[in-house]
């Protein structure tokens, strides 16, 4: 039987606009970020998923309580779809990494992104392990998560390289629609931003 996922990046927070490096951290909703949680929500809503996880972080708890309380569903909190730990560089820009002369290698598989920080290994190997989880108990699960876990899920599940983690632009509220076969075979149904933007700068789910 096939399983059915739909995982979400987070909506936007006040530090993704600012271009802050936001791993372990909290920051506020945008106000289009506010709106992106009732999008997300919908979303999960209409997929109608049997289950709904997410990372503790409260910019993606938040929407995958919402749509779990709706469904009527059990929400799963889970460490492990937390957000790369950017370690020393935590809530810096770039130009302040920059100042502070700090290694940071955000491309490096092995090394850590930074000193006191994660490396891609380390989310990868997370990220892989609860998409196993989640296909070994199937059905139609959704997901709210960061860009680090949802690159890393997403490249697993359709079996690509792991370098391929780079091959999708993953804006906030993104959303992405996987089935995976019994045979562990995956591919992308679906791929798109919880709302959009029309030509007048107004939103359409």
């Amino acid at each position: 039987m096939t399983t059915h996922l739909l995982i979400a990046r987070h909506p936007e927070t006040e530090a993704n606009v600012a271009v802050r490096f936001i791993g372990r951290g909290n920051a506020p909703y945008t106000a289009f970020g506010e709106r992106q949680v009732d999008g997300i929500v919908a979303a999960i809503v209409r997929f109608d998923a049997d289950a709904v996880w997410s990372s503790p972080l409260a910019r993606a708890a938040v929407p995958a309580a919402e749509a779990a309380r709706r469904l009527g569903v059990e929400h799963i909190v889970d460490d492990r779809l937390i957000e790369l730990d950017f370690g020393d560089a935590e809530g810096m820009t770039w130009e302040e990494i920059e100042g502070a002369g700090l290694a940071f290698d955000y491309r490096s598989f092995t090394s850590p992104v930074a000193p006191n920080g994660e490396s891609r290994a380390d989310i990868e190997a997370r990220a892989t392990r609860i998409a196993d989880e989640m296909l070994e108990r199937g059905g139609r699960i959704a997901v709210v998560t960061h860009g680090g876990p949802m690159r890393a899920m997403i490249v697993h599940l359709l079996g690509l390289a792991r370098t391929d983690v780079w091959a999708f632009h993953l804006k906030t509220g993104q959303l992405a629609y996987v089935d995976v076969a019994d045979d562990g075979r995956g591919w992308l149904e679906e791929f798109c931003p919880a709302l959009r933007l029309d030509d007048e700068g107004s939103e359409r789910p």
